[in-house]
């Protein structure tokens, strides 16, 4: 029996190799061996490990989104998507250049890792310290008023912005402001409005590595009305004995421009300064210079800064005459 094993034995080894062959020719040509190449993005892992340690940790140079070539049979293939493959950097891997190696895998049994072959085997990052600021919120008026108002003040609802991101980003930074429109405004303007960053030429600085606590914040711009009054004047006291006033008190200014809030102008006629001047114990004439903004209403300003506030004020006093004494001391 063992010699009927043996006889032809070389004959019986190429068969089998023959056939072999065979299966393999004829398995490439059902189901040939094809390659397919697969866009994937590449997944961090252990990220934490930075960001916990205040790392801003950056992907450069579109490194994060490979194309992975494929090698299996067709029919293994056609069941492959991007999905079925892994591309993993481990951040605990990152090397002292800021390269953190790539691994790829696959979820298909039948595909080997030696069967993946990436564009990239590297995953390039910078890693930065990073930096918090609070800004305080500027307001940058766009515009200007309906006639016969002006702007008074403008307020933000939170002063101050707190921002973050890498260091040398967040260093560009120099200064942070709202834009309010307040053309042919009658009323207060009252509106949320976003907030922009500008670094030191004014250039508008739009980075989406930097983080805002707020992105928008209620503005107002209080918008006063502009009223043309005129002015009374008045005094105290009385004259010395013997001595009485003589005709009106006279001033250089009797009219002016006021502003405030609609709601208090409009019970505002004229201006009444009733002490202007003392004349107690006087015994000639008086003149005498005042600043009429002393004596404007609370919440009441002049809206020119140009406007000439300081007005004299004259008042004749005269000797009674002796006749004029008599008669009064008869009466």
């Amino acid at each position: 029996m063992a010699k009927k094993l043996t006889n032809n034995l070389g004959l019986k080894i190429l068969a089998v190799l023959i056939a072999s062959l065979l299966w393999l020719i004829a398995i490439n040509i059902n189901d040939p061996v094809g390659q397919q190449t697969y866009t994937v993005n590449v997944q961090m892992v252990n990220l934490s490990k930075l960001t916990d340690n205040n790392k801003y940790v950056e992907v450069l140079e579109g490194s994060d989104t490979i194309r992975v070539t494929v090698r299996a049979a067709r029919s293994v293939l056609s069941e492959l998507s991007d999905k079925n493959i892994s591309a993993i950097a481990d951040v605990d891997k990152l090397t002292e250049g800021n390269y953190i190696p790539i691994e790829l895998s696959c979820t298909k049994n039948s595909v080997d890792t030696d069967d993946l072959k990436a564009d990239k085997d590297y995953l390039r990052v910078s890693v930065e310290n990073i930096k918090r600021r609070q800004l305080p919120i500027s307001v940058d008026v766009q515009g200007t008023p309906a006639e016969n108002y002006l702007l008074n003040s403008t307020s933000t609802a939170q002063n101050a912005v707190s921002i973050s991101g890498p260091e040398s980003v967040v260093n560009t930074v120099n200064t942070v402001s709202v834009e309010i429109d307040i053309t042919n405004a009658n009323s207060d303007v009252n509106i949320s409005l976003p907030i922009h960053l500008y670094d030191s030429d004014g250039k508008e600085i739009i980075d989406k590595r930097i983080s805002k606590n707020i992105s928008d914040v209620q503005t107002t711009a209080s918008i006063w009305l502009i009223k043309g009054v005129p002015i009374e004047y008045g005094y105290t006291g009385v004259p010395a004995d013997g001595y009485e006033v003589d005709g009106n008190l006279t001033s250089t200014i009797s009219y002016i421009n006021i502003a405030g809030k609609q709601s208090l102008l409009k019970n505002i006629q004229k201006i009444d300064i009733n002490d202007a001047i003392d004349i107690t114990g006087a015994t000639r004439n008086i003149e005498e210079e005042i600043d009429i903004k002393k004596f404007l209403p609370d919440g009441v300003i002049i809206p020119d800064s140009n406007t000439e506030t300081r007005t004299t004020l004259s008042l004749h006093i005269s000797q009674i005459r002796e006749e004029e004494e008599e008669e009064q001391e008869d009466e």
